[in-house]
């Protein structure tokens, strides 16, 4: 397998710094790199070749199940409409419930003001 020069030249540069970053060993780094990163590739690939290919059963099953009659599925969608609608709430219901959110936002921002302001005066005096 090829090696990418970037990821030798990579690995070589964190022997280097790993040995305290001594001059004069750039050559040594770069074979040891090229070395370790051979010896990945290889138990990789060895790795790889040496796992079993899993293959899909089908799943006929599952598949006939999963086909309902029209009836069935508007059967059980009645259903889910019944329990589903209890008493709608009212406009000022949820307005109320809406109006607390609106505020808390706005007090951080003003309170963001203030601070920069104070922070202004401070700097221009």
């Amino acid at each position: 397998m090829v090696l990418c020069e970037n990821s030798v030249r990579e690995r070589a540069y964190y022997i280097w710094e790993g040995e305290g970053r001594v001059f004069g060993r750039a050559e040594a780094h770069w074979l040891q790199a090229e070395a370790e990163l051979r010896q990945t590739t290889a138990t990789v690939a060895a790795e790889t070749a040496a796992a079993p290919a899993k293959v899909a059963k089908p799943r006929a099953s599952r598949a006939k199940a999963a086909v309902k009659a029209p009836a069935e599925v508007l059967a059980v969608v009645a259903k889910a409409v019944k329990t589903k609608a209890p008493a709608a709430e009212k406009p000022a219901a949820k307005a109320a419930k809406a109006a607390p959110k609106v505020a808390s936002k706005a007090k951080p921002a003003a309170s963001r003001a203030k601070a920069r302001a104070g922070a202004e005066a401070v700097v221009l005096h």
